[in-house]
């Protein structure tokens, strides 16, 4: 919080334990903070900003040991060329440099000044260096490099830190507990196997792994979800499709209010419920006997196929075939008035699908 550890960041020179965006740069010198809030300027945004009441931005500049990315991606002969180049440049960023590993060449590393916020700051310690008014030059930022590694070398068991209560002033009553939390949790850390059983390399790697599967399955489960969006998007339109061949066959009006024939349709659930329908309000059961309708509708219900395929009409009784013949036709404007509303459909296929094989 800024009340309790501002007024140690007021003068450059204090030693702080960086991360950005979860990765540990280690321990580094503070160059200058500043405080970012509206100042009225840049129109209305900068006097809403001014007028906003909330909590001054904080940001510091610190000097931090770090890689540029581009070497971990250059052959040889290119990182021999841009060695000698890297100490020149004196700002970094997270997107371009990475924090110092073991097995880095120390040619290719050197002292950058960061911009970073309080958030970053995961230790504040009680030494103090001296640092030039004009961090820029190579060699400036190569001498505070010099001083960094000096105080880690003197304080082999640990760079002294402040005291939270006796030198931040932290009153907080929840602050013990979390402490008590936080070492118990370091303990346990220290014991595990990946700690104890592993070297800090082969540790990082499955530590990485383990984030980029995790990384991996967030991911997935957003394509999935965007999917199911698609799916939602894809249905929504063959529903639109459906409405309006409902509409057109008379099953719901132009409202979408259901009307007799959709009442009808309801109730049918072991044939093709459009069809039937049809069948129904256009009279053709009135002149049939039962006989004619009991054949009729198990021409609607039954899957075999017929043994002479070419004409189902072959050897069909006379008085049934007339029935057949106009259950056809009924099948045949019910699919074309769904081909019409843009749904696919093969009419033939569709028609024959009736099969008076029993």
């Amino acid at each position: 919080r800024p009340q309790y550890i501002l007024k140690f960041l007021q003068k450059p020179g204090r030693f702080l334990d960086i991360s950005i965006e979860g990765e540990s740069y280690g321990w580094g010198a503070l160059v200058s903070c500043q405080k970012k809030q509206g100042t009225g300027s840049a129109g209305m945004a900068g006097k809403l900003a001014k007028l906003a009441k909330t909590d001054p931005i904080w940001t510091l500049d610190v000097l931090l040991f770090c890689v540029d990315r581009h070497f971990d991606t250059v052959g040889s002969e290119e990182k021999g060329e841009d060695t000698d180049n890297a100490p020149m440049l004196w700002r970094g960023s997270y997107q371009h440099c990475r924090p110092c590993k073991q097995v880095d060449d120390p040619k290719i590393s050197s002292m950058r000044m960061f911009t970073v916020g309080l958030d970053n700051i995961d230790r504040i310690s009680a030494v103090k260096l001296y640092i030039p008014s004009d961090v820029h030059p190579p060699e400036a930022r190569k001498n505070i490099g010099a001083s960094v590694k000096e105080v880690q070398k003197r304080f082999p068991d640990g760079v002294p830190l402040l005291d939270p209560i006796k030198d931040l002033g932290v009153k907080d009553p929840e602050y013990k507990t979390l402490i008590s939390r936080a070492e118990e949790l370091t303990k346990r850390m220290s014991e595990h196997k990946l700690m104890t059983l592993m070297e800090d390399d082969e540790r990082i790697s499955k530590i990485k792994k383990f984030q980029d599967r995790a990384e991996l399955m967030e991911h997935a489960k957003a394509i999935r979800q965007e999917a199911k969006v698609f799916e939602t998007i894809a249905m929504k339109e063959d529903l639109k499709k459906m409405k309006k061949v409902l509409r057109k066959l008379g099953h719901v009006d132009a409202s979408g209010v259901i009307q007799t024939k959709g009442r009808t349709a309801c109730e049918i659930n072991t044939a093709d419920e459009l069809v039937v329908v049809e069948l129904i309000f256009t009279g053709v059961f009135n002149d049939l006997n039962v006989e004619q309708c009991v054949s009729l509708l198990s021409a609607m219900t039954f899957d075999e196929r017929n043994k002479n395929e070419d004409d189902p009409l072959v050897g069909m009784k006379r008085y049934l075939s007339s029935p057949f013949l106009k259950l056809q036709e009924v099948a045949r404007s019910v699919v074309k008035t769904t081909i019409s509303c843009k749904i696919e459909a093969n009419e033939d296929e569709y028609v024959e699908k009736f099969n008076p094989g029993m």
